[in-house]
């Protein structure tokens, strides 16, 4: 691991996730903006005061290497960006959001333990499209649990029903996963008898059944348990969208244990951070903003039985640099494979093009074929991948991403290609 335990970065959280190493983290929970076109501030004279961040997203907050990056590795985020660029355009709030979030997510994924959880907190505003987006880069088989947080406070609604909960999407790295069931295991509310039981087992004896409401259950995918924001009232530091320590427990009790490391990418007034702490994890936070780092150390002294503020003032890491990787060799460059893919129904062109995965490429060509007659020619796995591609378009004539001209050729240019600083 190359992030010391107790660090809050305060930078943009893409850059610090892309300087972390892979595999090395064991649970993310993510709180990211929702989508809802407006700022959100902290109100003058809260803990918080100063405390703010757009949940604004537009076409200039949008890189352009964002959405290369998607292209050459996720090809299915790619094509249903694409879906949503053909229906509300470039410009609109959904497309610049999600692109913003994919990014990110792959991020997450990659530097997940193949044991990590990732749970990542949205509303019923952009849920639907995340979920699309989660499946894409962990995979339908590892979606977990879509966990419906429900709470209740005063309003008044003349004329919906009152909007009172959250979405939690669940999703592990692999089927190899961590969850500790007996850790979050609530009471059964019915008193133990030996007439009834509990329900859920085969073995009605008495002392079996006896043991088994002792353990308590599961809990089910929506959590009440802390429905009342008069429960936590006295952790409230007026910071916006702040959630209940509770809750950050209990996802940290059932997807991690003792020692591992918890990472949340948008950390805000640090309630992860101060959860995990208490739960004798290790943690690193990130956010845009130097209040997280201000507020943690506030918050540990004050929730966390230990020596006193200074004991986390010397603790608590600060840094505005993204880490340096030490699972790559200092000079290390990334490599795609620059691709060659025919069909026999456009003689003399060839798609050539950039992939992390060709095999998976070639497959998204496949589906939308129904012959599936597209055939892999060549593949080059090169860190000049993008300086191949573009010499490769503007030395033959081309029809969007299909050249033409003798294959061999092609594929000698890709092979033999001279990068300019050797």
């Amino acid at each position: 691991m190359n992030v010391d335990n107790r660090m809050i970065f305060c930078h943009d959280n893409l850059d610090i996730l892309r300087g972390i190493n892979s595999d090395c983290i064991d649970l993310i929970y993510a709180d990211p903006p929702f989508n809802k076109k407006k700022t959100f501030t902290a109100p003058v004279g809260s803990s918080a005061e100063g405390a703010e961040f757009s949940d604004i997203f537009k076409e200039e907050d949008i890189k352009d290497e964002w959405l290369v990056s998607i292209s050459e590795d996720q090809e299915k985020i790619h094509n249903f960006l694409e879906g949503i660029k053909g229906i509300e355009g470039r410009t609109s709030y959904t497309f610049c959001y999600l692109a913003y979030m994919a990014v990110r997510l792959m991020e997450c994924h990659r530097i997940l333990k193949d044991t990590g959880s990732l749970y990542l907190h949205c509303d019923p505003t952009m849920s639907h499209y995340l979920k699309i987006l989660l499946d894409c880069i962990f995979g339908e088989k590892n979606f977990r649990n879509e966990i419906v947080w429900c709470y209740t406070f005063p309003g008044n609604f003349p004329k919906d029903f009152p909007r009172r909960h959250d979405i939690i999407l669940r999703y592990s790295k692999t089927e190899n996963y961590f969850f500790y069931k007996k850790t979050i295991s609530t009471p059964y509310k019915a008193n133990f008898t030996s007439t009834r039981g509990v329900q859920g087992s085969h073995k009605y004896e008495e002392e079996h059944q006896k043991i088994r409401h002792e353990k308590g259950k599961t809990p089910e995918d929506w959590w009440t348990h802390i429905s009342n924001v008069s429960q936590w009232r006295s952790e409230l530091l007026g910071y916006p969208t702040q959630k209940p320590l509770a809750l950050l427990e209990r996802i940290i009790q059932a997807s991690s244990k003792k020692g591992n490391i918890v990472l949340d990418p948008f950390c805000g007034c640090a309630t992860t951070c101060v959860a995990a702490e208490r739960l004798k994890r290790q943690w690193i936070g990130i956010d845009v903003s130097v209040k997280a780092y201000e507020l943690v150390k506030q918050r540990l002294a004050k929730d966390v039985e230990r020596e006193g503020e200074l004991f986390y003032e010397k603790l608590v890491k600060f840094s505005t640099d993204p880490p340096k990787r030490t699972d790559q060799e200092p000079d290390y460059l990334p490599q795609k494979y620059v691709y060659i893919i025919s069909h026999p129904q456009y003689e003399g062109e060839y798609k050539v093009g950039i992939a992390s995965d060709v095999k998976s490429r070639l497959g998204s060509y496949q589906t939308g074929d129904p012959g599936r007659n597209y055939k892999l020619e060549h593949s080059c796995l090169t860190p000049y991948f993008r300086e191949i591609e573009a010499y490769i378009h503007k030395k033959y004539e081309n029809k969007h991403e299909w050249v033409q001209g003798d294959l061999k050729d092609i594929q000698f240019d890709i092979e033999h290609y001279e990068h300019e600083n050797e």
